[in-house]
């Protein structure tokens, strides 16, 4: 295996076009008040209302700590509602509420714009190709990593 370059390794490349992206989508989010971990709880939210704390956390892919730092924020601006189970009073639902959901639905589109933004030099089979590779990568990453 020839040795390369760090800036020119896959990994550099990868984390380039995250931090980038992300930069983007930061900006465009700050614009409504939120951050990507906020539009990220909301986007769940609008798919799975009623869930858990926890589950969120999973399904967003960070700490229940994380969340509920995340959770509390959102329910102060009055986006989302938390209240007990109906028949497991011990558990916690999350629900967006109306101001919650119009605001998610807001940002959401300008991100969709974005997303298109990002792929408008690309031609269509390009774009696919690009989503294809990278959905490799990640797969072989997630294999890589596991113990």
């Amino acid at each position: 295996m020839d040795v390369v370059h760090y800036s020119e390794r896959l990994l550099a490349y990868v984390k380039r076009a995250e931090q980038t992206t992300q930069l983007a989508k930061e900006s465009v989010l700050r614009s409504y008040g939120m951050t990507p971990a906020q539009q990220s709880a909301l986007a769940i939210l609008s798919d799975h209302d009623g869930i858990t704390s926890a589950e969120l956390a999973r399904k967003v892919g960070v700490t229940a700590q994380t969340m509920n730092s995340t959770v509390g924020r959102l329910e102060a601006r009055g986006l989302i509602t938390r209240s007990p189970h109906p028949m497991h009073g011990s558990l916690i639902e999350i629900r967006l509420t109306e101001a919650g959901r119009e605001l998610f639905d807001r940002a959401d589109a300008r991100v969709a714009e974005l997303d298109h933004e990002l792929g408008a030099d690309l031609t269509p089979e390009e774009l696919a190709d690009l989503k294809r590779l990278l959905a490799r990568v990640s797969d072989t990453a997630a294999r890589l990593a596991k113990p």
